[in-house]
């Protein structure tokens, strides 16, 4: 004698899911094959599972929009992922063509934001505002004060965003141009700089360090 499913679980199955699919005599099937003995009734049971647990089941998710494909580059460019392998990797797939890491110096910044996206034919415009304090020359961690720049002043830089065909045949957005010169968050170069310094045995390097960690804390 067949184990029969509770009502509320029966009633779901019958009903069409988010987007008009439907599962016709998936209940009944259930119904049926539940106290089976063979292992077709655990597989439906967990088939079930997920597609209740899912409302999107069956639907595919829609393609991030301009907007968030560039704040995903300024959030990952902010903490410091250009100078690891795999923030590196995250940040190179959001462009047309990356180029090559750029390790010369980091540009730090107070974090800034994003700018007001417009539309211009095909393209999107996007860009971020923020204020520059200085930068750190790699790799002896020598921190200055940006040539020719007003201490605190704003700087506003430009970006334009293209749709590609991506891996799966989908279009998808994509930022034009190289990636540019790393930009770091105050604590995310402090950061950067005291592991710089705890795995160099450069006495300069040390030295550079120091005076660098001195500087970014008073921009804290």
């Amino acid at each position: 004698m067949g184990v029969f499913l509770p009502g509320d679980l029966a009633k779901r199955l019958d009903r069409p899911a988010p987007g008009g699919h439907t599962f016709p005599g998936l209940s009944t099937e259930l119904r049926i094959l539940f106290g089976s003995p063979n292992g077709v009734t655990l597989k439906l049971l967990i088939f079930s599972a997920v597609a209740l647990a899912c409302p999107c089941y069956g639907q595919q998710r829609p393609a991030p929009s301009a907007e968030d494909v560039f704040a995903s580059f300024c959030k990952l460019d902010a903490q410091g992922g250009q100078l690891t392998a795999d923030g590196w990797q995250k940040i190179a797939a959001l462009f047309m063509s990356p180029g090559t890491p750029r390790r010369g110096r980091i540009i730090v910044i107070d974090g800034g934001g994003q700018l007001r996206p417009t539309r211009e034919g095909e393209k999107i415009d996007v860009g971020r505002e923020y204020i520059r304090f200085g930068q750190i020359d790699l790799p002896k961690l020598r921190f200055s004060v940006e040539d020719g720049l007003p201490h605190g002043i704003k700087v506003k830089e430009d970006f334009s965003m293209v749709k590609t065909v991506g891996p799966k045949g989908a279009e998808e957005w994509r930022i034009e141009g190289l990636v540019p010169e790393p930009h770091f968050t105050v604590d995310a170069a402090i950061r950067y700089v005291t592991e710089v310094r705890g795995n160099t045995k450069d006495a300069t390097t040390k030295k550079n360090a120091d005076r660098t960690l001195a500087a970014l804390n008073h921009f804290r």
